[in-house]
């Protein structure tokens, strides 16, 4: 007599192995795989520029309380660390970049291929033709991906915004400044979630790989340029004449953006020099450099003297210092928006794809 041989019960694992899609392990199996080196190589550079951030902040700090917590004077060991061309300016330097430019390596390592590898390796029908309907594969795959973006990125932008701040207690520029802005509060992270589910949308509509970076490095720098180009005037600047000499002159706070009116240009013809007289009429520069000749770098302050006696004015329209959290929710809430739309798109595009397409 034959003993029956009764079949094994399939584990999760077995199931996970065979249908890669099937269940929420076997979605998160599959997103690791395809993913994996994407998400090490993410890791990677966010430790690299958290662990770099925090030793410059540690040393921001350090020549804060050396100066006295002051900003440091001029030609002092601690002022010569801080110049332009100093190994910790540079290092800084490097690192804002980064900082400003991960959201774009996210979109393209990331996001892009989620959708398009699936189209080029005609495997949509599989992955899609199993026990997980293309609505629910498409959102676990959002959303485990969404989910190791933000996390990522919070911390890069938590540091870089300590880092931020730490330099600007010791140096003379200012936290409204692009390059500064951009890489404060959370908005490294609000631009890296966008950049990511923008790059899932045009991977998803030009279901090539290649292309689709293209279209996210042409999207994101023409996006980057726009910002810096229009941040400025989200809401209305404040305005003043600035007298050079008398009572009623005003200092901008540290941390102010000056939207027009900060430089004075000499020698150009007919060209605005941005000054104007006694009676608020504007100077051309021709007249403004036959009225006061400047002094060519000397040193004399003759020039500026100039300015005072005959009592010019600076006309200055500039955001205050106590703008930037605001500036901060409306540059983010934009980013959320492109995000939610780009999200949108994809949802329509997964529902209307022809599965014997691939």
């Amino acid at each position: 007599m034959t003993a029956i041989t009764r079949p094994q019960p399939a584990t999760d694992l077995d199931d996970d192995a065979q249908t890669p899609g099937g269940g929420f392990r076997g979605l998160l199996w599959l997103t690791w795989r395809q993913h994996r080196w994407a998400i090490i190589g993410t890791l990677i550079l966010a430790a690299v520029l958290v662990g770099w951030m925090t030793y410059l902040s540690i040393e921001f700090t350090n020549i804060y309380h050396q100066c006295h917590n002051a900003m440091c004077p001029d030609h002092s060991p601690q002022s010569n660390r801080l110049a332009g061309s100093s190994i910790l300016i540079r290092s800084y330097s490097y690192l804002s970049r980064l900082v400003q430019y991960m959201p774009l390596l996210i979109g393209v390592f990331i996001g892009v291929p989620l959708l398009s590898r699936e189209h080029e390796q005609r495997t949509l029908l599989l992955a899609w033709s199993q026990d997980v309907s293309p609505a629910r594969w498409l959102w676990a795959k959002l959303s485990l991906l969404g989910l190791f973006v933000a996390v990522v990125t919070a911390a890069v932008a938590a540091t870089s915004d300590h880092m931020e701040h730490a330099l600007a207690r010791v140096s003379i520029g200012t936290l409204f400044q692009h390059e500064r802005f951009i890489n404060t509060a959370m908005l490294p992270l609000v631009i890296s979630v966008c950049w990511f589910a923008i790059g899932v949308a045009l991977g998803a509509v030009i279901r090539r790989t290649l292309p689709a970076v293209f279209a996210v490095v042409a999207g994101f720098i023409g996006l980057m340029l726009l910002v810096q180009y229009r941040y400025p005037t989200l809401m209305k600047p404040l305005s003043f004449y600035r007298q050079f000499s008398g009572p009623d002159d005003r200092v901008l706070d540290k941390d102010a953006l000056v939207v027009r009116g900060g430089l004075i240009t000499f020698g150009s013809g007919d060209q605005p020099s941005h000054l104007y007289d006694a009676s608020r009429h504007p100077l051309t520069s021709a007249a403004l450099e036959r009225l006061c000749p400047p002094d060519n770098g000397t040193g004399t302050g003759t020039t500026l003297s100039c300015f005072a006696d005959h009592h010019l004015q600076q006309y200055i329209e500039y955001q205050p210092g106590s703008r930037i959290p605001e500036f901060h929710l409306i540059v983010g809430a934009g980013y959320l928006g492109l995000a939610a739309a780009a999200i949108l798109a994809v949802w329509l595009i997964v529902r209307r794809t022809n599965l014997s397409a691939g």
